[in-house]
């Protein structure tokens, strides 16, 4: 299988099983590209049909041949494109009730809309969808863990803090793409409204560096083979600070391959 999971700043191929790995887009416009041989599935779609076919080009990939786009929640970043982009590949969208229900009318009329739960796994072929609940101040928010022949991505953005269902569902990972959105001392100091910076630090916000970190305590083993920051602030954080807090939480097994996504172009796919 020559594909890879791909989100619009990291891109990452597995080579057991020929099962390919996803890509980020770090802060603001969001999707991700997971390929299976014969087709594929689209998580998110904050860029247009256009843009997002131009980023998928600079890794060998398309969005022909696409099963399905999921939708984690209804927040814009996420859905900017997406309606257009069903409209135009005539894809359905797998999405929860709430998120639906939030996202209809900017969604327009959509080729088809199944309705996915926390707990329920969604099956195209050997390509497995387990959408999980996230605390996150949008109705009925999920994230997903991907199921590939053996193999396990977890994917942890938009979370307002690390909890005990969260952590459970990503255990025994073989690679996890995860939010490092803020430095909370440069958040403090910043530029944003006061209103804006307690969103954000709330539980249902968006997890700082050092909640990051936690979450990489309770998750990390041997079998962990790449973490991907991601969903990381422009205004709010730098790379460096997140890089040091993950890695000093992930121990002094540096075998976990460290990415960073960027969030204007993708990187080339890379072997897992």
């Amino acid at each position: 299988m020559n594909n890879g999971f791909s989100l619009p700043s990291v891109s990452v191929e597995c080579q057991k099983n020929d099962c390919p790995l996803p890509p980020p887009l770090g802060g603001r416009l969001k999707f991700s590209i997971l390929s299976s041989g014969s087709g594929g599935i689209l998580i998110d779609a904050g860029l247009s049909e256009k843009k997002l076919s131009q980023r998928m080009a600079h890794i060998d990939r398309s969005l022909n041949g696409l099963d399905a786009v999921f939708a984690t929640h209804e927040h814009t970043d996420h859905i900017r494109g997406m309606g257009p982009l069903l409209r135009r590949h005539q894809l359905p969208l797998y999405t929860t009730e709430g998120t639906y229900k939030r996202a209809c009318h900017s969604l327009g009329k959509l080729p088809g809309f199944n309705p996915i739960r926390a707990g329920q796994f969604v099956e195209f072929g050997e390509l497995v969808v387990e959408p999980y609940a996230t605390p996150h101040d949008a109705e009925e928010s999920v994230a997903f863990v991907i199921h590939y022949r053996g193999l396990r991505l977890g994917i942890a953005t938009d979370l307002g803090k690390v909890t005990a269902e969260v952590t459970s569902k990503l255990q025994k990972l073989d690679a996890l793409l995860i939010e490092s959105n803020h430095d909370v001392e440069m958040l403090d100091a910043g530029p944003y409204p006061w209103i804006t910076k307690r969103r954000i630090k709330s539980d249902v916000g968006h997890l700082s560096n050092e909640a990051c970190g936690e979450m990489l305590s309770a998750v990390k083993h041997s079998g962990l083979r790449l973490v991907v920051l991601m969903h990381m602030s422009q205004t709010n954080n730098h790379p460096e600070l997140a890089r040091i807090t993950a890695r000093q939480a992930l121990g002094q097994d540096d075998s976990t391959k460290m990415i960073i996504a960027e969030q204007n172009h993708p990187t080339a796919l890379m072997a897992l």
